[in-house]
């Protein structure tokens, strides 16, 4: 039981770099898309949509480079 139990801790915290990574980008596609929404709403949503976009092609890129 505490072998299984120090198992899922060690993957847990294996995990959680990128976990933060990951929170942290899409905290900044937030507020970089916040901030054009304040200038003009629509520029907002045209903002988050682009940098979602360029973050997929960026994903599938390094999965397509990895294999």
């Amino acid at each position: 039981m505490m072998n299984l139990l120090a198992a899922a801790v060690r993957t847990i915290a294996m995990a959680v770099p990128s976990l933060v990574r990951d929170l942290a980008g899409l905290c900044g596609v937030g507020l970089v898309s916040y901030g054009a929404w304040l200038i003009n709403p629509p520029a907002g949503f045209i903002t988050a949509g682009i940098l979602l976009i360029v973050g997929a092609l960026l994903i599938a890129l390094g999965n397509r480079a990895a294999s």
